[in-house]
């Protein structure tokens, strides 16, 4: 899991905003199953070298790892308390679990990275901003990549 300058910079904002007023901050990190995969494939090789095994909870928490590591490096000194949530979904099914996760949180503000696409690719693939800009009941800062 790596981070563009775009998603950088919106960590930032969200962390501005949410030392400006005090509301909490829940940084939600999606990975796909690929992903996940991956991740699950390294925690076995490095099992075996220390003779241990590693379940989903000591995987979902390498994957809270980076995304703590990714806020850190985002946030710099700021002192902004944060919670860090990690769901695996495939890309089809990511506005519903960033719409899911903001009930769940009480989330009265949304942070995305929008990705540019074509019309066509809009009509293959979907929008998940967009799905996401047209369910989400408050605000929503968007920055585009």
């Amino acid at each position: 899991m790596s981070e563009s300058d775009a998603e950088k910079e919106l960590l930032q904002q969200a962390a501005t905003f949410s030392d400006c007023s005090d509301a909490p901050l829940t940084v939600l990190a999606v990975v796909s199953p690929s992903e996940y995969d991956s991740v699950a494939e390294t925690m076995d090789l490095i099992g075996e070298i220390e003779h241990t095994s590693y379940d989903d909870d000591a995987i979902f928490e390498g994957l809270r790892k980076n995304t703590r590591d990714i806020v850190e490096d985002a946030i710099g000194d700021m002192d902004v308390p944060y919670e860090i949530a990690v769901q695996v979904e495939d890309e089809s099914d990511r506005a519903d679990v960033v719409l899911t996760a903001a009930r769940e949180h009480d989330c009265d503000h949304v942070f995305l990275v929008g990705q540019r696409r074509s019309p066509t690719g809009k009509a293959l693939f979907g929008d998940l901003t967009q799905k996401i800009i047209l369910n989400f009941e408050g605000d929503i800062t968007l920055s585009m990549e």
